[in-house]
């Protein structure tokens, strides 16, 4: 079966796994930092799945929901414009807790699809009562839900990061492919961002009568990260 990627799908689930920060006020305001060299500020980000840090090209108190600590880095021009392409992406790395629980909160898990047509009635332009039909459809974690077809999606994450390289005289972020595990492409390109999953599928037929019974865990056409392995090194246990 051909498999896809789900353009419909909640884009990641580990937003709802994260904490973000409770700041009061500030965020905009400049740090005290008198330092006249060229350089960057190590920033750090609390979330549930563990503490986040990374170089950010900013002298703000509070960017993104990271905070400025006075730990910094001394770069040249040239990695000024590496930092500024960079952004918010951190190095994954040195942030490999994060990763780790990021992954082993995402689970699979089932969709089902439906449709179905009401009559409602309605008041025209000129005050006249009508009766239209209306349709009803998309995808629900509920298989109790009106209309449901039979049609189920079988929903897996997987994970991406970015190379930062230089083309004709810029930086450029690329993409890497989606794997089933990050360590599969942390080498290549070692660069994360907070939102490092996206959702793929398959899609199946079934009876709506037995869509009750139907578990993600009943399927093994995906397979997920080594999480059995903690080393941000896959050959190393």
């Amino acid at each position: 079966m051909k498999e896809k990627v789900n353009v419909r799908s909640i884009y990641l689930k580990i937003l709802s796994l994260l904490s973000i920060p409770f700041i009061l006020g500030g965020c905009s305001r400049k740090s005290d930092c008198d330092i006249k060299n060229l350089h960057v500020h190590k920033y750090y980000q609390n979330t549930s799945c563990g503490t986040i840090y990374n170089y950010l090209n900013s002298e703000k108190v509070i960017k993104d929901n990271y905070i400025w600590t006075d730990d910094i880095i001394e770069v040249t021009k040239d990695d000024l414009d590496f930092y500024k392409t960079k952004g918010n992406l951190f190095y994954g790395r040195d942030n490999w807790g994060y990763l780790y629980n990021g992954m082993k909160g995402c689970h699979d898990y089932l969709e089902f699809y439906y449709y179905y047509e009401e009559d409602e009635d309605y008041t025209d332009d000129e005050g006249n009562r009508k009766t239209r039909t209306e349709t009803y459809s998309g995808w629900t974690t509920n298989p109790y839900h009106r209309g449901v077809t039979g049609e189920v999606s079988l929903n897996h994450y997987r994970f991406f990061s970015y190379s930062i390289v230089r083309k004709n005289g810029k930086y450029i972020k690329v993409e890497s492919p989606l794997v089933d595990d990050i360590r599969d492409v942390l080498d290549d390109y070692p660069y994360v961002p907070l939102k490092f999953a996206k959702v793929v599928y398959v899609t199946y037929r079934y009876s709506p009568s037995q869509l009750p019974y139907l578990k993600a865990s009943d399927f093994s056409y995906f397979r997920g990260p080594d999480l059995d392995n903690r080393n941000v090194d896959k050959n190393v246990k």
